[in-house]
């Protein structure tokens, strides 16, 4: 079977047959039994997820309930008197979900991203960010959008959209280091748009307006940004952005686009984060580092 929560929840058999719930309550409880597979989650998480701090108190049969329906979505009419266990178990006062490996698009989608930072990690650009966009286009739309979600739901999908974010900048830092701005600039500012205190994003989109001759566009950038972190934080831009902008207003020539020789050498764009980025250290390259 095949498992989606990188967008719509989806449920698909190996025959192609949905087997997705309609009603909302199974649909949530199908989605964190997902995000927590193989793995046993308690009568009592599922009822906060569900009714979060107000319960009814017929909330642990209501759980039981969505479980049998569920388990007549998952398993359709294999289960049965002395058939094997089903996707659903029940365990130690919970449920499991049984899901074999690659089954979960989620799974797919951090296995495609691990394997694209070695690659980065071995100074292969083109490679990673042909990797890094291949993960991306997994993503149909946000996490599990048509599915309500609870307190548990929610964390965990802040965890994987997090890293979404992350890996995005990578991809991007590996674009530019194969002299790629031009290419990428409507991307960058989009993306700065929506997350204008980025700093990855906002240096990238710096640079690759540098690139393209818009040396004034990429000061304006800067000054937003500064002017944001004042407004929305009461802090400044990085010691190492600080350095970029300078390198900018000097017309710095180590700053222009790399050719195939000079693709390994460092851009020193920035070296540290701020409170609005994401999370991981930052390497000499500009590439965000896990």
């Amino acid at each position: 079977m095949e498992f989606r929560v990188l967008g719509p929840l989806n449920v698909c058999d190996d025959e192609g047959r949905h087997r997705t719930p309609t009603a909302p309550k199974q649909r949530q409880l199908l989605s964190l039994l997902a995000l927590n597979a193989n793995h046993v989650v308690s009568v009592a998480q599922i009822v906060e997820e569900i009714w979060e701090y107000r319960p009814p108190s017929s909330a642990v049969a209501a759980v039981h309930t969505y479980v049998m329906q569920l388990r007549r979505f998952l398993d359709g009419a294999r289960r049965g008197p002395g058939r094997t266990p089903g996707r659903l178990q029940t365990r130690d006062q919970g449920y499991l979900l049984k899901l074999n490996a690659g089954e979960l698009d989620l799974d797919r989608y951090e296995q495609q991203v691990r394997a694209a930072r070695a690659t980065l990690d071995a100074g292969e650009y083109a490679e990673a960010a042909e990797q890094l966009r291949a993960a991306e286009m997994m993503w149909t739309g946000p996490m599990l959008v048509d599915v309500p979600t609870g307190p548990l739901l929610r964390a965990a999908i802040e965890v994987v959209e997090r890293d979404r974010l992350d890996a995005v900048p990578q991809r991007l830092g590996a674009e530019l280091r194969l002299g790629r701005h031009h290419e990428i600039l409507g991307e960058l500012t989009a993306l700065v748009h929506q997350y204008g205190t980025h700093e990855d994003l906002v240096a990238h989109l710096m640079l690759a307006l540098y690139r393209s001759g818009r040396q004034a566009d990429a000061l304006m950038a800067y000054h937003r940004l500064r002017a944001r972190l004042r407004e929305e934080h009461g802090t400044k831009p990085s010691a190492r952005l600080q350095r970029l902008h300078t390198r900018m207003l000097s017309g710095d020539q180590g700053l222009e686009p790399p050719s195939n020789s000079r693709s390994r050498q460092s851009l020193n764009l920035l070296a540290e984060r701020t409170v609005s980025a994401p999370r991981g250290p930052v390497g000499d390259d500009g590439l965000v580092r896990v």
